[in-house]
């Protein structure tokens, strides 16, 4: 039998098989992979939408005018983003700020809160490759719901309600549905098709019986009022209890005369004598109108203060009378000036240790009614504010004690007080108190003591008294510039009057040089007089403080240049500081290489203060801020000190350029926590009474 051969074609292998293979589970891997990373990003995206809803604050709403093409303005420092960016408090910024109120005010209201977890939902299912049909089920459900639910609400208010129903419950969309069903069939027929659809689209929605959950619903409610009922028989049984109580403490309070109230006696009218009261023996007195209330000269219930109190002694600062310098730099006839100019100090009573007792009793009673117990009670009088440290009792929270400020103001008829919680340092809790009668603190009682005189600071402050009553004395040289800002009339003047006169007692001539910038023009006028002796004056100007915007801009630009050239004699010198220089200075170890043109000199410390910032940043901004940035930034090293003052603390004044190199700043009082901020980077400013 014959073979034969078979067709090439029948034996050839296929080969282009498995590569088409390969290169189908290649772009399913890379198909995966894309779906993986767009699920990842939805969740990202509801998980930002959700947080920022949750976050949302009906006082982030002037962001609305802000649109999302607009944000990269943040990283261009727009002033108008950076304002809207600071007075934001959602938890994603301005972009969770314009984010939630899109979705709350022009969606369906709160019930937009559907939105994100319905993203979240779809991104999850998509990322674990779940079930899609289920969610389309559940999402077509809840968007009809969330619409439902917005026009009622909108009907609901269009009742009346606007006070209770705000627009944030309903947004434009509810709005919009409930002015269509009300022209159409009314309020009353709009809630009712809005509220059956409702109930019809949950029955679907998870399929119940109707006549079954009516009948859940009707026992329900019948249960709740069984147990309400009971609760109210109890109710009724105490208040009936408390009454009879009340009455019998009325009345042994009525025989006793005295009625003690947080910590006073109050003496009850002969003229309307309560039932079977004694008659008192005591003379009957009347509490007269008082304006300045003095609780050291009434009577106190100190059984109330069961707690240990200590009363410290304030730091009492030894006097020491300033000695004259002889300093022979500068060929002037110049006698320093005796602090026999200031007026003295004036005698002023000091708080009474009875009124101390007393006011810590009544703040014991006060936190003892809020279930907060005290340990321990310490009080540190000062001039203007007193200090109560508190020790709290096991258990108790700082914050419960926080949030009553505002109880503990109402109850110790104060001004305002503060709270610090806990004192860095110590276990204590500290409450400030001001005093009916604070004390003046007045100059001379600080330039005129040992801690002044035997300061070592090149550029001493008298900042003034601590709540201890210490002399508090700080370095300018050290700070090196200061910001200053606070309310018109909370004493920003006294402020820098007192920073000018303690540099005037303590250096010569010959070793400061003060350039003053007035643009209010009658602050700082009275120190012309110094042109001979302390200001550093151009010869090209014809004013001697500076009061116009122009002037004020070359003067800047003048101390940048002097801050350069005294770079350079530094870097001649071999030494980093202005007093390192001065010292090789006088004792003629500086000497000058043939190939420099410099000539060593003195260099005197110079200290620029401008009184109003405000009106040079309205007129001449972007000049004032350069130069003003320029020399926060190097002129520590060369001698070169700025003080700003300002009575507007905005954004637009106090900028990020600025404050960013000002990293010592004194508030005054101000009107708000956005001001205090501004300022300080936090509150504080605003709890503060005035008068420095």
């Amino acid at each position: 039998m014959e073979d034969f051969p078979l067709p090439q074609h029948e034996v050839q292998p296929a080969t282009p098989a498995p590569r088409r293979k390969k290169q189908d589970n290649g772009s399913k891997k890379n198909a995966q992979q894309r779906k993986q990373v767009f699920s990842f990003l939805v969740i990202v995206f509801g998980l930002m939408a959700l947080l920022s809803m949750v976050s949302y604050s009906s006082g982030d709403e002037a962001n609305g005018d802000v649109r999302f093409s607009d944000l990269y303005k943040v990283f261009t420092n727009d002033q108008f983003i950076q304002q809207k960016s600071e007075l934001t408090t959602n938890w994603l910024g301005l972009f969770g700020a314009i984010l939630s109120n899109f979705l709350i005010n022009s969606t369906v209201g709160l019930f937009a809160f559907v939105i994100p977890i319905v993203v979240l939902m779809w991104g999850w299912t998509m990322l674990r490759s779940g079930n899609i049909r289920r969610l389309v089920y559940f999402t077509n459900y809840a968007i009809i719901l969330a619409l439902l639910g917005s026009a009622f609400f909108g009907l609901l208010r269009k009742t009346g309600l606007s006070e209770v129903i705000s627009t944030e419950w309903h947004g434009s969309v509810g709005a919009f549905f409930a002015t269509i069903l009300q022209q159409s069939i009314g309020l009353a027929g709009g809630m009712i098709v809005t509220l059956s659809l409702g109930i019809v689209a949950i029955t679907l929605a998870i399929d119940l019986d109707l006549h079954k959950t009516s009948e859940r619903i009707k026992d329900f409610i019948i249960a709740i009022g069984e147990f309400f009922g009971a609760k109210m028989e109890e109710w009724k049984e105490q208040q009936e209890i408390r009454a009879q109580q009340k009455e019998e403490e009325k009345n042994r309070e009525a025989a006793e005369i005295k009625v003690k109230r947080m910590d006073t006696e109050i003496f009850l009218p002969e003229e309307k004598p309560e039932p079977r009261v004694v008659q008192p023996k005591k003379e009957i007195v009347r509490p007269q109108p008082v304006v300045n209330r003095d609780q050291s000269k009434e009577v106190s219930a100190f059984d109330l203060l069961d707690t240990p109190l200590e009363i410290k002694e304030g730091v009492k600062e030894k006097e020491a009378e300033l000695e004259e310098r002889e300093v022979d730099d500068e060929e002037i006839d110049y006698v320093f000036p005796s602090v026999e100019l200031l007026d003295p100090k004036k005698y002023e009573e000091k708080i009474s240790d009875e009124e101390l007792k007393a006011n810590a009793a009544l703040l014991q009673a006060k936190l003892a009614d809020f279930d907060v117990e005290i340990a321990n009670v310490s009080v540190t009088p000062g001039p203007v504010v007193t200090l109560y440290e508190l020790v709290p009792a096991t258990g108790v929270k700082v914050s419960k004690i926080t949030s009553l400020a505002n109880d503990l103001a109402l109850a110790m008829q104060a001004r305002g007080i503060r709270i610090e919680a806990p004192i860095p340092g110590k276990g204590t809790v500290g409450v400030e108190i001001p005093n009916n009668k604070p004390q003046i603190v007045t100059i001379r009682s600080i330039l005129n003591s040992e801690k002044f005189r035997d300061s070592k600071a090149a550029l001493p402050l008298a900042m003034g008294k601590t709540i201890t009553g210490e002399i508090f004395i700080d370095d300018l040289a050290k700070m090196p510039h200061v910001l200053i800002a606070g309310a018109t009339g909370m004493g920003k003047s006294v402020g820098i009057n007192t920073i000018i006169a303690s540099l005037l007692y303590r250096l010569h001539p010959s070793e400061l040089k003060f350039i003053l910038v007035d643009p209010k023009k009658i602050e700082l006028n009275l120190y012309e007089k110094m042109k001979n002796h302390y200001l550093a004056v151009s010869p090209d100007m014809d004013e001697k403080i500076i009061t116009q915007p122009q002037n004020a801009v070359l003067v800047l630009k003048s101390c940048v240049i002097e801050m350069e050239k005294r770079y350079d004699l530094l870097a001649s010198a071999g030494v980093r500081h202005v007093t390192d220089y001065n010292v090789r200075f006088k004792e003629g170890k500086l000497k000058v290489k043939d190939t420099e043109t410099l000539k060593h000199r003195y260099l005197p410390y110079i200290v620029v203060i401008v009184d109003e910032l405000a009106d040079l940043m309205m007129t001449t901004a972007k000049e004032v801020e350069e130069s003003i940035a320029r020399i926060a930034q190097l002129a520590r090293a060369v001698g070169i000190h700025l003080v700003l003052a300002t009575q507007r603390p905005s954004v637009d004044v106090i900028t990020g350029v600025i404050k960013a190199n000002f990293p010592s700043r004194i508030a005054y009082a101000v009107s708000s926590k956005i001001d205090s901020r501004t300022i300080l980077d936090g509150s504080g400013a605003e709890q503060l009474i005035g008068r420095g």
